[in-house]
């Protein structure tokens, strides 16, 4: 008989099915607190880290870093991006990022500005003319815009297709 010497380490982010948590990851969300790795405040508490702290601090407009480095890769990401409770919070995180990297360009733009380089001119220039306002006026969508957001509503669809099905037939076996 063989035994294996280093048995493959159990992931925090699944549960003993090979199932990745998704509310079980957060204090908040779960009555099971032994899955919860997170918390959804801004700041750590007791002994759970801060997700919120983490995406600001990995500053990955992208989230794919982030994804990597704090969840069980980019697929556990967007799926608990795709839970309508966790929308809110991605929301205001992406939004918040955006500005907070916005804020870094603009200070960098103004202390180049200031220096005696070749670029202070355009710098000067991009401050005067206010260019880190969104100038754009809306019109009709693109066709990218309108192919994005169908994309977004039938993900939806299919997320609520799928819980549907699954507590349809979980209440039919009772």
């Amino acid at each position: 008989m063989q035994f294996i010497k280093n048995p493959p380490k159990a992931s925090p982010f699944k549960n003993s099915n090979g199932v990745r948590y998704t509310k079980g990851l957060f204090f908040e969300m779960t009555l099971d607190n032994s899955t919860a790795l997170y918390t959804l405040k801004n700041e750590d508490h007791l002994v759970y880290l801060s997700l919120y702290r983490l995406y600001m601090e990995t500053e990955d407009p992208t989230e794919y870093l982030f994804a990597q480095e704090y969840l069980d890769g980019w697929e556990h990401w967007q799926a608990i991006v795709r839970t309508n409770w966790f929308k809110p919070y991605v929301s205001r995180w992406r939004q918040e990022l955006e500005l907070k990297i916005k804020a870094i360009a603009l200070r960098n733009i103004k202390a180049e500005s200031r220096s005696s380089s070749k670029n202070a001119l355009s710098a000067n220039r991009y401050l005067l003319e206010k260019g880190w306002l969104d100038k754009s006026t809306r019109g009709r969508p693109s066709n990218e815009d309108i192919q994005r957001r169908e994309l977004e509503i039938i993900e939806d669809r299919s997320v609520l297709n799928e819980d549907f099905n699954r507590i349809f037939n979980k209440q039919a076996i009772n």
